[in-house]
């Protein structure tokens, strides 16, 4: 599964191309820092040991941007319907990257449809390299190292699309004004 370095990358990539946040400085820190924390939300079911079921799910991202779009949780949106899809696709993307992650526990694969299936998806297609949780160990913290490296070199591009594209749309709304 991917590390929290990757879920963040790609949370921050989806937050900022779907809705791009708006304001002073302090307030894309905020909002970049709330995407991120939306981005690895799901992994917080490691704390019970229930990992890869329901919080990792449709279902789920539901529930979240139910719960963003009603509390207007900062991360640039303007209205309560944005907020939703932002904060939905933000969440969802990711139970799709674990999907698409080397899965060495089973059950391999995360329940994604949930609540509508309780099937476990998994794709023989990995793009990310699994995360060593024994930290004990001493071949951990290189593997993680390396995994969390190579997710830099993958996302790192999409961030800098999407904070360009953000560029690129404030820009054009500083232009002149046409009579």
């Amino acid at each position: 599964m991917p590390s929290p370095v990757g879920h963040s990358l790609a949370a921050i990539a989806v937050g900022w191309a779907v809705n791009r946040p708006a304001g002073p400085r302090r307030a894309l820190v905020a909002q970049t820092a709330t995407l991120a924390a939306i981005g690895i939300a799901p992994d917080l079911d490691l704390l019970w040991g229930h990992h890869e079921a329901q919080t990792h799910s449709v279902g789920a991202a539901l529930v979240v941007a139910a719960i963003v779009a009603w509390r207007r949780w900062p991360i640039g949106a303007d209205t309560r319907a944005r907020l939703f899809v932002a904060a939905f696709l933000v969440y969802l993307i990711h139970p799709v990257m674990d999907a698409f992650a080397i899965d060495n526990n089973p059950p391999i694969g995360v329940m994604l449809w949930w609540p509508f299936s309780h099937a476990y998806v998994h794709s023989s297609h990995a793009f990310f390299a699994p995360i060593s949780r024994y930290w004990s160990r001493p071949e951990t913290w290189p593997n993680n190292f390396m995994a969390a490296a190579h997710e830099i070199l993958w996302l790192a591009p999409f961030v800098a699309l999407a904070w360009f594209a953000r560029t690129l749309k404030r820009q054009r709304g500083k232009g002149p004004k046409r009579q």
